[in-house]
């Protein structure tokens, strides 16, 4: 079993339109609404991988039930934090061949919330061997959070993986108690060395501190594949070119790939072809974070990993 947290979580509504009228009224019956975050969709995949996931975060008020019995229809165990104030809602508007989004910033997390959900992880994690951290931190947390968790699983022996961003990523690779598998681009492996990154340097770039000590670093090479650490050795993946229905979401659905992988003891070959895979697969559908499991197979032999 997996446990996937995404601290500030949404309902991610999407409307389809031929056209946006500006300073007017559109109108549409195409609406899809869902349970949304990074973490959540890592879960998705996971799901229909076959997995058993579990979720938790922070939720509140009538959006937070919905998330919960979204994930709930789907299978998935929910185990969130109830807070005081209301989740968010992130709409996508797909219009005219265009994608424009508005994300709502979320709740504050009060002290006592986030006291709450780390006293809870015993509880929480229940029955895990694989804990998943994705995406940013609402308001009212900083990267501490993150660090206390990754603590607590490596005490327990338990697998963590973390896929964020920004001044959270550089907090909890540059700590003494380190994620075992984190998911940056080149710019951010470049930010965190404070180096230029080439497909001549990365190699090594990838053994330096403070990376050197983090089991999987999966660097993204969007088309191109991938460069992947793993252990002390570095290999490059490559993938078939195919034409991308909607990219959105490969990154959380090759992170769910890994863990899925990481999950069964597949070597570290396997656990490569298995991300690169899932991430493929997303971008041949439309549906965000989702995969069609029956052309697995067929890209899995396609994906070429070799140790540089």
């Amino acid at each position: 079993m997996i446990l996937t947290i995404t601290a500030n979580p949404s309902v991610d509504m999407s409307y389809q339109l031929e056209t946006l009228n500006i300073d007017g009224v559109t109108r549409t019956d195409r609406v899809i609404k869902h349970a949304g975050g990074k973490g959540i969709h890592v879960g998705y995949v996971l799901g229909e991988l076959g997995d058993e996931v579990v979720h938790s975060g922070f939720v509140g008020g009538k959006l937070g039930e919905f998330i919960e019995e979204g994930l709930k229809e789907r299978g998935h165990e929910a185990r969130f934090v109830k807070i005081k104030e209301p989740t968010r809602n992130c709409l996508a508007i797909l219009h005219e061949g265009k994608q424009t989004e508005i994300l709502e910033a979320g709740p504050t997390i009060s002290p006592a919330e986030r006291e709450e959900f780390i006293k809870k992880l015993d509880e929480i994690s229940t029955g895990c061997k694989v804990i998943s951290i994705s995406g940013s931190l609402p308001k009212g947390l900083d990267s501490s959070f993150y660090e206390e968790i990754i603590a607590y699983a490596k005490n327990k022996g338990i697998f963590v993986a973390v896929d964020t961003s920004g001044q959270s990523l550089k907090d909890v690779v540059n700590v003494k108690i380190k994620p075992d598998l984190i998911k940056p681009n080149e710019t951010e492996v470049a930010d965190l060395l404070g180096e230029e990154i080439t497909k001549d340097n990365i190699k090594e770039a990838l053994k330096k501190a403070p990376l050197a000590d983090i089991e999987y670093v999966i660097v993204s090479l969007g088309k191109d594949g991938a460069v992947v650490k793993a252990g002390d050795k570095i290999f490059k993946a490559s993938v078939p070119a195919v034409t991308a229905i909607n990219p959105v979401g490969s990154g959380d659905s090759s992170l769910a790939g890994a863990i899925y992988a990481i999950d069964k003891d597949k070597s570290p070959e396997e656990v490569i072809k298995t991300s690169m895979t899932c991430g493929l697969l997303n971008v041949l559908t439309e549906e965000i974070a989702h995969i069609e499991i029956e052309n697995f197979d067929k890209y899995y032999e396609q994906i070429k990993v070799e140790e540089i």
